[in-house]
């Protein structure tokens, strides 16, 4: 009854507190009232993904393998300390739920000695690159992955501080209780960066796989009572997820691994979506290919596999290798040094009837990657993308 008190205080401040015996009916129905407001996802889809403890890269010799930080300095100067850092073993995991209704949920435990973190950690306002800039949101690159990721290919959220919460038991923690969790920087503090939490391929900002989907984000745990900023903390770490279903087939195309070495062909002024890839030079290239990534939006379509261009003495080959769980259809490659096909009629196009692999090949060319995907009935386990 204790528990269930201070939860509603915590949650329903402007609310007086009952603690008369006789109010028991009352003190209820504020109970009805809030776990309507904070299980509002019960009617949402989502899917659960595990996590992955992050190697810490570039730091790995002087911070171990985790998914969760909590500093116990005032001015978080303890990162090459090891028990500061919290990971997962055979009894305690964390799991990732991103529900359709632009939420998405951390929890479990996590562990470091003898002190046991359980996490229930809120993720609110899902945002694209574009969106979240145009709030003035920033991505923070730190890190190897971090530093080597794309912003466009990341989602933003913000930290729920009026549903997330943190608790610690065990002598090794620095202090045992329950707390809230507020995002760090303060996002409505103008003269900070808003960062939030981000998420996509390389979004485990210290871990060396930089082709792994990872978040990070950062937070003040707090006194649950006075709001009070007590510790600063951050989870980072990789996600797998089960293989999205296309319902189907879809058409798919490779996508280049840099900001400047590709473009959306709604830059050529093409209602189409898809990129070309270049101009590159002879060599071998691997791509990540995307399906029904409508607007050049990855995280709109699936990840189902690579693509490695080879280019050497004149000639060009594409070779599929995809995720468990998909099945190639048909395939298209334009390789030429324009950066569309032309037609006939001299004008641009991006229909994939129409690639053809220019001969004779020389110097720096453009390539166009398409093919058909399609469910494999046989096998719907493997990696995913968001």
């Amino acid at each position: 009854m204790l528990l269930g008190i201070c939860f509603i205080f915590f949650t329903c401040q402007t609310e007086p507190i009952e603690t008369d015996t006789n109010s028991e009916t009352e003190l209820n129905a504020r109970k009805k009232k809030k776990k309507k407001k904070n299980h509002d996802n019960d009617n949402a889809d989502y899917r659960e993904c595990i996590i992955i403890d992050a190697d810490r890269s570039p730091y790995g010799a002087q911070q171990p393998t985790s998914n969760f930080w909590w500093s116990e300095t005032p001015a978080g100067d303890d990162y090459f300390v090891a028990d500061t850092y919290f990971s997962q073993d055979a009894n305690n995991t964390l799991v990732f739920r991103e529900y359709d209704n632009g939420t998405a949920n951390i929890l479990g435990t996590t562990v470091s000695g003898t002190c046991i973190v359980t996490v229930d950690v809120w993720l609110r306002d899902k945002k694209t690159w574009s969106e979240w800039q145009a709030l003035g949101g920033g991505h923070k690159k730190e890190g190897t992955a971090g530093n080597a990721s794309n912003s466009e290919d990341m989602h933003f959220y913000v930290i729920d501080n009026e549903r997330s919460s943190i608790s610690a038991s065990g002598g090794d923690c620095v202090q045992e209780g329950d707390f809230g969790l507020e995002q760090r920087p303060d996002p409505n503090d103008p003269n900070t960066p808003n960062y939030g939490a981000h998420i996509g391929i390389g979004g485990a900002n210290f871990d060396s796989d930089l082709t792994a989907i990872g978040l990070s984000t950062w937070g003040w745990l707090t006194n649950p009572d006075t709001g009070e900023r007590l510790w600063l903390i951050d989870f980072n770490f990789k996600i797998e997820c089960p293989n999205p279903s296309l319902g189907g087939c879809e058409t798919a195309f490779a996508k280049g691994n840099s900001e400047n070495d590709h473009a959306c062909f709604s830059e050529g002024g093409f209602s189409r979506w898809g990129w070309n890839i270049g101009p590159i030079s002879e060599g071998t290239y691997t791509y990540d290919v995307y399906a029904a990534a409508g607007q050049c939006n990855i995280n709109n379509g699936a990840l189902v596999g690579t693509v490695t261009i080879e280019y050497i003495n004149g000639s060009v080959s594409a070779t599929y290798n995809l995720l468990d769980g998909y099945v190639i259809q048909e395939e298209h490659l334009y390789a030429g040094s324009t950066v569309y096909p032309v037609k006939r009629n001299g004008r641009y196009t991006v229909a994939p009837g129409q690639y053809y692999v220019e001969q004779p090949l020389s110097g720096d060319i453009y390539v166009i990657a398409h093919s058909v995907v399609c469910d494999d009935d046989d096998d719907d386990d493997g990696g995913g993308a968001f």
